[in-house]
């Protein structure tokens, strides 16, 4: 029996032995294990969070899948986020579109946001080849940069735009990972039933605690043994507003309390240089830690931070933080309101500390470390039965899965 033939692509995939996106890795290694798919991954040979080449060591540890191919391409290389990062995303997408048109037609193809350039190059294959087309939004481009002040009035914006309507309307299905961009999406025009939410999650089965390696893992975080501990894990850039999340550490008890900052990204020297001049001895930064070891950095902490700059844009975002956070069953403290807020505080897994509020994110972590064993106990119970619920990477796979057959079979 023929395989089903899917392509994927997003320019930040990696897979789990590097710190980053893992979300097409997992999905693409479910429906070649659980489907018997035949799963082609297009990704960056630059992971973006370091600013640096894969090397041939990191591709020798990726796990070998029967059915998964991954296809490194090239892209132009950035050290900051300017001029050039943007044509590190058209190269992308330019590569991208001359690596696909060449090779034999897949059944279904996927082509995932943030950055339009890759998407809409997508939606051009899929055209010439003639297939379904589906267009996964990670991030409202370019509504996200209008409003963080990346991009003004003008011909780029309009370009954006245009090109943002082409991909709603031509595409056969949109995929949103949050209940906000479905409700955005379809106050544009379209149809309700064209837009599925699928949003992140964790695989289950990929780890489970051990108590042992908690002492090992808090010498690495660089903390006591006594200390109550808040970690953020993931990128360090002006939408995670991390320079409020440094300052808490001025209102924390001058013992007792750390903060924890694992990942890279641009305002990371300065979020260092931040540190030194406000002389603070609770609060530090380390390097990225790929997916594989991140559970055990978090779960040797006691309380996990998501945090996005105070803007409207990010109301509706589900963080990966959210479930990594709750599938480990520590509680969480967050900046950031709308969506996030929402589920943390009706699943009971968490405080909103304010948004870009330092003071009240110290005083969160004073007020969760005052909860009794039970409160914690519960906590837990609560975080497990919401990623049951809604961030089950296996169940949210085969619900995916089900979405691409449909589209063939229609």
């Amino acid at each position: 029996m023929k395989r089903f033939k899917i392509w994927l692509a997003n320019h930040y995939a990696v897979p789990p032995n590097i710190a980053g996106i893992t979300r097409h890795f997992e999905l693409a290694r479910e429906w070649a294990k659980e489907e018997d798919a035949e799963v082609t991954l297009f990704l960056s040979k630059f992971v973006h969070p370091r600013r640096t080449f894969i090397t041939p060591e990191e591709k020798a540890q990726i796990e070998q899948v029967d059915g998964l191919k991954l296809a490194w391409l090239w892209s132009f290389p950035h050290k900051v986020n300017d001029f050039r990062r943007i044509i590190n995303m058209i190269s992308f997408a330019f590569v991208f579109f001359f690596a696909a048109l060449f090779r034999r037609k897949p059944d279904v193809f996927i082509a995932s946001s943030p950055h339009l350039f890759l998407a809409y190059a997508g939606l051009l294959v899929a055209k010439i080849k003639r297939i379904p087309f589906v267009f996964e939004v990670r991030d409202l481009w370019p509504d996200s940069l209008v409003k963080m002040g990346g991009v003004r009035e003008g011909t780029v914006l309009k370009a954006l735009t245009w090109m943002e309507n082409q991909l709603y309307k031509k595409s056969d299905k949109i995929i949103v990972l949050a209940e906000h961009q479905r409700q955005y999406i379809a106050n544009r025009g379209v149809p309700m039933d064209k837009i599925d939410l699928i949003p992140n999650g964790v695989v289950v089965g990929s780890w489970s605690p051990d108590e042992t390696k908690r002492k090992e893992y808090r010498a690495k975080l660089g903390v006591s043994e006594s200390d109550y501990v808040a970690v953020y894990t993931g990128a360090h850039g002006p939408a995670n507003a991390l320079e409020y999340v440094v300052q808490a550490g001025q209102y924390l008890p001058e013992e007792g309390y750390s903060i924890v900052l694992i990942g890279d990204g641009p305002d990371k020297e300065r979020l260092q240089k931040r540190v030194a001049e406000l002389g603070l001895k609770n609060v530090h930064l380390k390097d990225p830690v790929p997916k594989a070891e991140i559970f055990d950095y978090t779960n040797a902490a006691d309380f996990g931070i998501i945090s996005l700059a105070d803007n409207e844009v990010f109301r509706g975002a589900r963080p990966n933080k959210l479930f990594d956070y709750t599938f480990l069953g520590k509680p969480i403290i967050t900046t950031v309101d709308g969506e996030v807020r929402q589920i943390v505080e009706e699943n009971k897994v968490g405080v909103f500390s304010g948004a870009e509020n330092p003071k009240g994110l110290a005083e969160a972590m004073v007020e969760l470390s005052s909860y009794s064993d039970e409160q914690l106990a519960q906590i837990k119970v609560n975080g497990r039965a919401f990623i049951d619920r809604e961030g089950d990477r296996q169940k949210l796979a085969k619900k995916f899965y089900g979405i691409l057959k449909n589209l063939v079979v229609k």
